[in-house]
């Protein structure tokens, strides 16, 4: 599946979208959350899209077996190989090595982010002489 083919599934998804909000009644919250259901339905389908066209098999299962531990990872970790794919980063299927290399690039962000580094700023003062001492 190519470029050509991923966006005209996208348009296609999105004239349903319209459709489905045009045929409504009127603006209500239950038609506005199932709008948005159906974006974030579409936005989820599109990745696993590009997921499943980026991913050889083994780095899926290795993917997998991180959602069931951290999912917040795993939502980091395919995020990013999104991001990456659509600024055309990627040129070919990524193997079970690069996935373990993004969550350790991943895992160090986040320990350096945790890291608190204190500072200790101590004034000189002009009154403070050795020559006082011997007067």
């Amino acid at each position: 599946m190519d470029d050509a083919e991923l966006r005209a599934i996208r348009e296609a998804r999105m004239a349903e979208l319209q459709k489905n909000a045009a045929s409504g009644i009127g603006p209500g919250s239950s038609q506005q959350s199932q709008s948005s259901s159906q974006q974030q339905s579409a936005a989820n389908d599109m990745a696993a899209t590009i997921l499943g066209r980026v991913l050889n098999n083994e780095a899926r299962e290795r993917l997998s077996r991180v959602r069931m531990v951290r999912p917040d990872r795993a939502q980091a970790v395919e995020e990013y190989i999104i991001k990456l794919y659509s600024m055309g980063q990627i040129n070919g299927k990524l193997l079970e090595k690069d996935i373990v290399n993004i969550l350790d690039g991943l895992s160090r962000d986040l320990q350096a982010k945790k890291q608190t580094k204190i500072v200790y700023n101590r004034k000189q003062l002009d009154d403070e002489d050795d020559d006082d001492f011997f007067d």
